[in-house]
């Protein structure tokens, strides 16, 4: 059995519905009158039908803003919210970047996680060190390495699978005819610690340029 549906319609058109009624209303009574007397407009009670049926039009229509005006108020309003995301995004950089700085500078050892594997043929290029590396502080160790970079990245993926707690996934990238592979370890369980083996050649050498880095945990941002 199918239900019937009954339309709902807005306030406003059962307002407006109402209005044409009452002037379809006032325009029979006009009209009555004109043919009843020689100058109905003289009569006090049509008088104020009209004055109260020009009234509700007045409510029902009102006049509308310019089209001009209300554009340029709309495009001020953008401006200014745009304006205000602006400087509120700035603040929070400006918050992160010196977060950032005071983790950067903080005392204590420098050295990637204990599980990270060992790079065969890793030559370092000096100690590890802090750098502020895409809105991160990670701790980075430079080398050189006589293997490939197949080789490396399988070295370090065996490693990975031999420990058998730890995600692992490589990149293969060339530019300009330079080799760079990036192969990426992670830890499976909390916390979670990151290792980026980055390995790359340029045409005709013989040695692998290499960097291995990992993240610090994010620092916590003042509030104001």
């Amino acid at each position: 059995m199918q239900q019937t549906k009954h339309a709902r319609y807005p306030r406003v058109m059962h307002s407006q519905a109402r209005l044409c009624s009452l002037l379809i209303i006032i325009c029979l009574f006009l009209a009555a009158l004109l043919r009843a007397q020689e100058n109905p407009l003289n009569d006090p009670d049509l008088k104020e039908m009209l004055k109260q049926a020009q009234e509700m039009q007045k409510k029902a229509n009102p006049t509308s803003a310019d089209p001009k005006k209300k554009l340029a108020e709309m495009l001020s309003q953008a401006k200014e919210e745009g304006a205000r995301q602006a400087q509120e995004e700035k603040r929070e950089k400006e918050k992160l970047q010196a977060a950032l700085k005071k983790q950067l500078e903080a005392p204590g050892p420098v050295a990637l996680p204990e599980w990270t594997p060992v790079t065969p043929q890793f030559k370092a290029g000096g100690s590890a060190t802090k750098r502020i590396v895409d809105d991160q502080v990670r701790i980075v160790q430079t080398g050189s390495s006589s293997l490939s970079l197949q080789e490396l990245a399988d070295s370090c993926e065996a490693a990975a699978v031999a420990a058998k707690n730890l995600n692992h996934g490589r990149n293969n990238i060339e530019v300009n005819g330079k080799m760079t592979t990036i192969t990426f370890l992670s830890t499976r369980t909390g916390p979670v610690q990151e290792v980026k083996l980055e390995a790359s050649r340029e045409p005709g050498d013989k040695i692998t340029l290499v960097e291995i880095s990992s993240p610090l945990t994010q620092p916590e941002i003042e509030s104001e």
